[in-house]
């Protein structure tokens, strides 16, 4: 059996999560790009050994804050329950449309589509 180079619990510390602007502008300039009917998702490999998220959802998605974090908080949930998928990834994810009526477990398979075209 292979050995996971990062955590199996279910957790999400601040190691996994992209932070800076220059980290985001690096991973939308130069890593791949793959889309769905919801997201586009960026990604870059890194020489961490875990992957990383990075989520952004602009105004267009929805004016409504409450339902742009929303968004967030699926997102950065269904990331958390399928760390392996993303290899050793930088991801970001750009969220396209107001995805915050839909159901979790519709976008748990989208998203887990949408991880399964990361070379």
């Amino acid at each position: 059996m292979e050995k996971v180079a990062f955590e199996s619990d279910s957790s999400f510390p601040a190691k996994f999560k992209i932070k800076t602007s220059r980290d985001f502008r690096n991973i939308l300039s130069e890593g791949t790009k793959t889309h769905s009917q919801n997201f586009i998702l960026y990604a870059k490999p890194n020489s961490l050994g875990f992957p990383r998220l990075g989520v952004s959802v602009g105004k267009k998605a929805s004016a409504s804050s409450v339902k742009r974090n929303r968004m967030k908080r699926v997102l950065r949930e269904v990331f958390r329950r399928n760390k392996p998928a993303f290899s050793s990834n930088d991801v970001v994810f750009l969220i396209k449309n107001d995805v915050s009526g839909k159901k979790f477990s519709e976008l748990y398979l989208e998203i887990k589509k949408l991880a399964g075209h990361i070379k």
